[in-house]
């Protein structure tokens, strides 16, 4: 057999394969896949095929023909027939396609079928979950978002602010409602000195104490051990390394509200642009955010084309893809330095491509609208906000709400006049008024007979 081998049958036998598993049946296809693979073999023994080229073969159909989740019994069965038919394990007599099949699925109804199988009949009564965010309709919970923008744009920036702000209860990002809750951030590019200058600087234009931040969890790792996967160079797969395990057991027990990753470069150890790594990894990532319910950022760097072309991805098209989220800063404008725009790339079920304008106050960047404010503004406007508050619970105690509207019984009018406004002016209180429906700590509720409704406000829960 060896004497009559060719490069052209080679070549037919790889034709074949992609042949065989696209005209096979779909529940067919894995067993295709796996017997035009193992005819391959002789071909790549006797040097005909080069092992890389089966391999993409392999992927490359599986990728586009074979449904499965990362790290799925498909994948695994996939790594497996690529390590053999492209001799990265041992083969004694390579089996006969039969051999390694996997058992035929059971017929529908039988006990042990392998499918999971949900009908619209049993959401009957079942109310639906609304969609949980951590930042408004750009970040969302339980899911991974994936953060790109050039070296220097500001990412980690923009990226420690908003976790200062979920830390420290504020309860907004650059013109967004925010969640509140602890957080866990990965910095695996910057060390603890550029981190700590950072989150100082935010905190002052704030106006908070950084160092009551009880909810802020930093990990700087050694910049040498940032990976949290690596691939094993034996099977193919995406393994998990001793820190990424860490961070799954942390999240667990403390269920952060989010866990931020600075950045893909650093902490994926493979080939960025294989699609099955990228999703594996990727995949993993999920399943974090799935379990504990935190929000993932990861940070991303674009590759020179994604700058170009305005996707602000990089490698493989698997980093947008698997992601249900991603969100895209650009450099700074060429007419004005200080100015950046956030783009909201990708959300699955949020505003689509919508964009913020970003502006450096000369401490962080902000919003362009509010960046021209004292750096100070912000802890008098709290004070506002908590006194406003303070005057809303004491009202509702007493039975005299305050209205939404202007007028009588409007609320920025009626605690102006109150003994303990302290001179604080109605405008004051109409803006603090906006900023707390903002950020949801505040709501008007409606009560009285179906014919005549009053509205009033009354403070939010958390």
């Amino acid at each position: 057999m060896t004497g009559a081998m060719t490069l052209a049958d080679a070549e037919q036998a790889l034709n074949r394969l992609s042949l065989s598993v696209r005209q096979a049946a779909p529940e067919a296809r894995l067993k295709a896949l796996r017997e035009g693979a193992f005819a391959l073999l002789p071909h790549v023994r006797e040097g005909y095929l080069n092992p890389a080229v089966v391999e993409d073969e392999i992927y490359g159909l599986a990728n586009d023909l074979i449904p499965g989740e990362p790290g799925g019994p498909e994948e695994i069965e996939l790594h497996e027939i690529a390590s053999a038919v492209t001799m990265r394990i041992p083969l004694g007599e390579e089996p006969p396609p039969e051999a390694t099949v996997v058992s035929e699925q059971p017929p529908l109804g039988t006990e042990d079928m392998r499918l999971s199988l949900i009908c619209p009949a049993q959401w009957r009564d079942v109310p639906l979950q609304p969609m949980r965010w951590f930042a408004q309709d750009r970040i969302p919970a339980g899911d991974v978002t994936l953060y790109a923008g050039n070296g220097g744009s500001g990412k980690t920036e923009t990226l420690v602010g908003l976790l200062v702000s979920a830390a420290a209860g504020l309860g907004d990002w650059l013109g967004c409602v925010l969640e509140t809750g602890p957080v866990l951030f990965l910095s695996c590019e910057e060390p603890e000195e550029n981190i700590r200058d950072r989150v100082e600087r935010i905190c002052k234009h704030r106006g908070i104490d950084p160092y009551s931040l009880s909810d802020l969890y930093i990990h700087c790792p050694d910049l040498e051990a940032t990976a949290l996967v690596s691939v094993n160079g034996r099977t193919g797969t995406v393994v998990k390394s001793e820190m990424f395990k860490s961070v799954i057991e942390y999240a667990k027990m403390n269920k952060p509200a989010c866990i931020a990753i600075d950045s893909a470069a650093a902490v994926f150890d493979g080939d960025n642009i294989s699609r099955r790594l990228v999703r594996s990894f990727v995949g993993m990532l999920r399943k974090l955010a799935i379990e504990t319910g935190a929000a993932v950022v990861l940070l991303d760097h674009p590759s020179v084309r994604g700058m170009a072309d305005g996707s602000g991805t990089a490698g493989s098209v698997d980093w947008r893809n698997s992601v249900r989220s991603m969100m895209f800063l650009s450099d700074p404008d060429k007419d004005d330095p200080d100015v950046r725009t956030l783009e909201f790339k990708k959300s699955n079920r949020g505003k689509q491509e919508s964009k913020v304008r970003l502006r450096w106050n000369g401490l962080t960047f902000s919003t362009e609208a509010s960046a021209q404010a004292s750096p100070y503004r912000a802890a008098a406007n709290r004070e506002v906000d908590e006194l406003f508050l303070r005057l809303l619970d004491k009202r509702n105690a007493q039975g005299r709400p305050v209205r939404p509207s202007s007028g009588r019984g409007s609320a920025p009018a009626e605690m102006a006049d109150d003994p303990e406004a302290g001179g604080v002016k109605g405008e004051a209180f109409r803006a603090a008024m906006e900023r707390l429906f903002t950020v949801g700590r505040i709501k008007v509720v409606e009560t009285g007979s179906p014919k005549k409704r009053v509205k009033h406000i009354e403070r939010a829960m958390p």
